[in-house]
């Protein structure tokens, strides 16, 4: 069975050169640090972390590997940009070997993600940043997950 950790990032600067340079702000690094540390029992047994390759994305795991204690390098993709393919995206998590795996993603994608392993209906599960999911399933396709908890920065 495989467990994923879908999180959005931090809060992040409103401007910058691009989207994909947006830091976080200082707000959204407290954020991160303290939804990690609530949450670092559950994600104890963390196999790999993937991220976005976006600036705040990075930030963010930066974050949860230090507060973690996690010395490896988390894996950075294109799969998890904003508007980045579902399929995709859960055809290489398919064929990952590690069974807990956290993803460092934004919005849109990280709803529309758990909507669609879920198959739940679009809106149900909203994503604020620093928020973070927890889905099981045998296999990483469309409408096949359950969702264990959903958690937010103010939880």
């Amino acid at each position: 069975m495989k467990t994923l950790f879908i999180m959005r990032h931090g809060q992040a600067q409103a401007k910058a050169s691009s989207d994909a340079e947006r830091p976080l702000t200082a707000r959204g690094a407290a954020d991160v640090e303290r939804v990690t540390n609530a949450l670092s029992a559950e994600l104890s047994e963390l196999d790999q972390l993937w991220v976005s390759p976006y600036r705040r994305a990075r930030q963010t795991a930066a974050i949860v590997n230090q507060v973690l204690g996690r010395g490896a390098e988390p894996v950075v993709t294109e799969l998890l940009t904003p508007d980045a393919d579902l399929e995709a995206l859960c055809a290489q998590l398919q064929v990952c070997e590690e069974e807990h795996v956290l993803l460092v993603s934004h919005m849109p994608l990280v709803g529309d993600l758990i909507h669609y392993l879920t198959g739940a209906e679009p809106g149900r599960y909203p994503m604020g940043t620093a928020s973070v999911a927890c889905l099981t399933m045998d296999v990483v396709a469309a409408g096949v997950g359950e969702l264990r908890w959903l958690r937010h920065r103010d939880d």
